[in-house]
């Protein structure tokens, strides 16, 4: 007996090929255009500095030449609003306000000296403000600290760095630092300054500097090179600048500075200008154009063992890269000088990014920890928080030793609510816990990981 089989001819079979290739490219081009920059509005004029506040992005900018020093996005489009007559390098939220610093003279048609306050209405000063250029802030004990090239704030001799608050007005941080402060963050409860300096408070501390609401001491060796970044997450110190010793960009456990991987370089002027820790991702931006061997133009991620880049970066020229980032909408924001992908302003619109986002605008009454869903987990789960106001906000999680496992949020953060998805993938099955810590509250809850 003969057995009947089933044929395809030869044209069905190409047929079947072709539209299989077909859908091969359908995938790789998906692929390759959803993983892209997109822009944010019309762009800006050259950016230095970009912050999240009341649900809108603001950007920092040159002033002149059609810059306006401070604009802000609403999701749609930019508008300028009030005017400032010179350039915003740093921005932070702060007692509900959010403060603006550079090299400018007025806000709001307003005398301002290098630093000036919005509260969403109008401009008001900072009790007078720093005699030369602001570089960067950081909120540490509840005050806001102003650093950058002054050396006076009114008649106070503050060498570079200061704290202020609404109470107690200007205040200096010991003897300051020798040269220029160019970058703050804080750390295992301490307050970190990055830049030209080579003392601070009189003891030698190579271009980074710890702070302990005292005394100044030197972190380790310090950096051989200029500081111009630092971030801290994940238990760790990040900083960043040039550095020939640790490839641009380093970090430091709490006893000795390491290289990330085989770092950064290449390009004219190969420097770290901005720093983002996103759940156990490090986005480092600047104007090198090489990090783990790669063409990266100006932007890289280390995910804790090995960099890759976005997309094909910014730019092409000695002078344009990346020197803000920040995170609006859940998707990563980078500002500099660039005009490709876009006009000195863009955002990843590829892969999705994982850890902190704001889910409303609402803010909330109370602060509030909730319990992570789903809870067992693998390796997976979101954790949300809400935060009255606006300050340095922790939320970290632990073994049932006590050990921390996590630190997988470490700042800054306006009134609000908040979800973060936390990766437990590095670790093994068993309770943990999560603490959330700001100023004023500590709240701490279980959560379970079964793999």
């Amino acid at each position: 007996m003969m057995t009947k089989t089933n044929t395809i001819s030869k044209p069905v079979k190409i047929f079947y090929r072709i539209l299989s290739a077909l859908a091969l490219i359908s995938i790789l081009t998906f692929q390759s255009y959803s993983q892209n920059w997109a822009p944010i509005g019309g762009g800006t004029n050259w950016l230095y500095s970009l912050v999240v506040y009341n649900n809108e992005l603001y950007a920092g900018e040159q002033g002149g030449n059609g810059g306006h020093g401070v604009k802000k996005f609403d999701g749609t489009s930019w508008s300028d609003f009030g005017g400032i007559n010179g350039t915003v390098n740093a921005m932070i939220v702060y007692d509900g306000k959010l403060i603006v610093g550079g090299s400018f003279t007025l806000a709001g048609g307003l005398e301002m000296k290098n630093i000036a306050q919005w509260d969403g209405i109008e401009w008001s000063d900072v009790s007078g403000g720093p005699n030369s250029i602001v570089s960067a802030f950081a909120v540490y004990n509840g005050d806001l600290i102003v650093g950058g090239y002054f050396t006076m704030v009114e008649n106070i001799s503050v060498n570079r760095i200061a704290k202020w608050n609404s109470n107690g007005g200007w205040a200096a941080l010991g003897s300051g630092t020798n040269s220029q402060v160019m970058a703050l963050t804080t750390y295992n409860n301490k307050l970190i300054a990055g830049g030209f300096f080579t003392t601070a408070g009189g003891v030698s501390a190579s271009h980074v500097a710890q702070w302990d609401g005292s005394n100044w001491s030197q972190i380790g060796p310090g950096i051989s090179g200029i500081v111009y970044a630092v971030a801290s997450g994940n238990g760790k110190l990040y900083a960043g600048g040039l550095s020939a010793s640790y490839q641009c960009i380093s970090s430091w456990d709490g006893s000795s500075w390491s290289n990330l991987g085989s770092g950064v370089g290449g390009g004219t002027y190969p420097y770290v200008f901005s720093i983002l820790v996103y759940g156990t991702d490090v986005y480092a931006a600047g104007l090198y154009t090489i990090a783990g061997g790669q063409t990266v133009n100006g932007i890289a991620k280390w995910n804790g063992a090995a960099w890759s880049g976005l997309g094909s970066g910014f730019g092409y020229g000695n002078a344009c890269g990346a020197f803000a980032t920040c995170i609006f909408n859940g998707k990563l924001v980078c500002g500099g000088i660039f005009s490709s992908p876009y006009t000195n302003v863009a955002q990843w619109d590829g892969l999705a990014l994982t850890g902190l986002n704001q889910s409303n605008g609402i803010i909330p009454k109370d602060y509030y920890l909730g319990q992570n869903y789903p809870n067992p987990f693998n390796p997976s789960t979101t954790i949300k928080f809400s935060i009255p106001e606006a300050g340095l906000v922790k939320l970290t999680a632990f073994d049932e030793t006590g050990k921390e496992v996590s630190q997988m949020v470490n700042e800054n953060l306006a009134a609000g609510s908040y979800s973060y998805s936390f990766n437990a993938s590095n670790l093994a099955s068993g309770v943990y816990y999560y603490m959330l810590k700001t100023n004023d509250e500590v709240q701490i809850r279980k959560m379970i990981l079964v793999k």
